[in-house]
């Protein structure tokens, strides 16, 4: 029998994926915002699904709230259902809204 997959949901700095992208993001900005999103990982770090991006504080200095990260509630309601579709469920959450945990059995 095979083990059972796991994912969980970070918040992550759109730009901190690609340099190019940092160059972009930061280009296009307001002062002080950055584009964020929600990304779905294995316990490897792999990624396996990201949400759209939504603006927002730098991380680490603010967790971010829908009023003043708008989009962050959308985002985060359209990633939560890609993994759904894909047969995840939901088994634990943290202190944050997007702190999830998800587990599925794999395909036979």
């Amino acid at each position: 029998m095979a083990a059972e997959e796991r994912l969980r949901i970070e918040l992550e700095d759109a730009a901190s994926s690609k340099w190019w992208a940092r160059i972009l993001y930061t280009l296009g900005s307001q002062y002080g915002r950055t584009q964020l999103r929600f990304v779905g990982r294995t316990p490897e770090g792999r990624r396996l699904y990201a949400s759209d991006t939504f603006p927002g504080p730098p991380l680490n200095a603010t967790p971010p709230e829908e009023k003043w990260a708008p989009g962050l509630e959308a985002s985060l309601a359209q990633l939560r259902g890609e993994i759904a579709r894909d047969g995840w469920l939901e088994t634990g959450h943290g202190t944050q809204p997007w702190e999830l945990t998800f587990t599925r059995r794999p395909a036979p």
